[in-house]
């Protein structure tokens, strides 16, 4: 039965991570969101938020921003996302017995102590804004609004509790804006998610083994028989938003933004494969496994006032409603269950921003955002996405070649505060504790740039 219990063990602490890199995503905004959804949005830190963006990308944060867009528009952007993450630490067992030399309590674990995360990654959004008549406008949204990759290896210290961690969402969002007259406008949205995830850990049977009771007495050490897990899940998910824009004066402009919460049914593959010791290779194999969990809903407030036909200011707060992520259930088609406590904190965004237009041509901008992070300590962090309260410092500018072509581009540089892991366990399951567990430590130095370009076209 111990030995049974091994791979199973390790399966479900693969699932209690699709789950953990599902809910706690990139360090591009808080948690896994990403808010890199406008290039010229992203010159002021996303200040103009919900008050109405001049592009066709207003679709995403107030698609009654429409309502200020005459004609049709079309914008596509990229993101470039530069990710510099180096990590410092050690890992122990813990719970395994007596220490040594009869037991491996506080023996640590072997493997590289410094691992450098640096990355690379894209992400694209394109708008497209149509309007109907004087008081209606269509638009259409295509967008990535949350994402993940961190990526160890199998000889790091911390492979027992994360190794490859990568998730994708695709976001359609239609839309529709209603101009009430020239001070009120509505705009409401549809969205149809889908999101996609693989997440790879390295499984100690040798700990399992090492952890059988008298009269077998243990059979094996420590590490002497890692194998490795992986999980593939997807699922479409459904959710709508709404947005208010208000225009009290010729130069304010008042935004109001709610975009619903999304239910994700992951399903796919729990593997595992590598066993080579007879007591455990018959647990090398796959069985169904399935994931839910709450993507969480946000509201946006945002203001912006013209001091002139040149300066404006604008500033923004969001509010992320990540305490309904509190802990996350894992279902197996063996009929097994595991629970982990996630017990995430709501989070906010405050940003303030100006823009400068010196002529018809140039429009420049800058901004400055601070970003919380809902993981409420140390000892809940995650090593898959070692997140922590930002602080965004952002440039931008647009040049408009024609008045039907503009250019913009944006670039922020992120501050983290150094992510810290204190004790982390890869055991979320009180069931298996018999068998130990992995504990992790050590600190993150963690800074992300961001270089974006975007193409606006006005074509009716």
């Amino acid at each position: 039965m111990a030995t049974q219990r091994t791979a199973l063990h390790q399966l479900r602490n693969c699932c209690t991570a699709v789950l953990i890199a599902v809910g706690s995503g990139s360090t591009f905004a808080s948690s896994f969101a990403l808010i890199e959804q406008s290039v010229s949005g992203m010159g002021t830190a996303y200040a103009v938020g919900s008050s109405g963006i001049d592009d066709a990308s207003t679709v995403y944060f107030n698609p009654a921003g429409m309502s200020r867009l005459h004609g049709s528009h079309l914008s596509g952007g990229l993101h470039i996302v530069d990710l510099n993450t180096d990590f410092k630490g050690s890992a122990e067992y813990a719970n395994t017995g007596a220490p040594p030399p009869f037991g491996f309590d506080g023996v640590a674990i072997d493997g590289k102590k410094k691992k450098n995360l640096d990355t690379t990654e894209f992400v694209p959004s394109g708008y497209i804004s149509h309007q109907f008549s004087d008081k209606v406008w269509f638009g259409l949204g295509v967008n990535a609004p949350f994402g993940l990759k961190t990526e160890y290896d199998d000889k790091w210290v911390g492979r027992y509790n994360a190794d490859k961690s990568e998730l994708l969402t695709i976001n359609i969002n239609p839309s529709m804006a209603f101009k009430f007259n020239d001070n009120v406008s509505i705009g409401f949205g549809i969205s149809a998610m889908y999101a996609d995830g693989e997440l790879t850990n390295v499984a100690d049977g040798g700990l399992r083994l090492a952890s059988v009771p008298p009269p077998a007495g243990p059979l094996g050490a420590p590490g002497s028989d890692d194998g490795k897990v992986k999980l593939t899940a997807d699922d479409w998910g459904y959710g709508f938003n709404a947005g208010l824009l208000l225009a009290p004066t010729q130069n304010t402009r008042i935004g109001l933004h709610y975009r619903s919460e999304i239910d994700l049914k992951l399903e796919g593959d729990a593997k595992v494969s590598g066993f080579s010791n007879p007591l455990l290779a018959s647990e090398n194999g796959k069985q169904d496994a399935k994931l839910d969990i709450t993507l969480p809903d946000t509201v946006s407030l945002s203001g912006n006032y013209s001091l002139n036909s040149r300066w404006a200011f604008m500033a923004d707060v969001t509010w992320t409603n990540w305490s309904d992520i509190d802990t996350l259930d894992i279902k197996l088609q063996d009929g097994s269950r595991s629970v982990a406590v996630w017990d995430y904190d709501d989070s906010w965004r405050y940003s303030i921003g100006a823009e400068f237009k010196p002529s018809r041509t140039w429009t420049f901008r800058t901004g400055v955002a601070l970003d919380e992070t809902p993981v409420p300590n140390d000892n809940l962090r995650s090593p898959r996405v070692p997140d922590n309260d930002r602080t965004w410092l952002t440039l931008g500018m647009t040049y408009r070649h024609t008045p039907n072509l503009s250019f913009d581009i944006g670039y922020a540089h992120i501050f983290v505060d150094d992510p810290k892991l204190k004790n982390v366990s890869d055991n979320h399951d009180p069931q298996v504790s018999d068998s130990g567990f992995h504990s992790l430590s050590g600190d993150y130095d963690a800074s992300v740039d961001i270089l974006s370009a975007q193409v606006n076209w006005k074509f009716k």
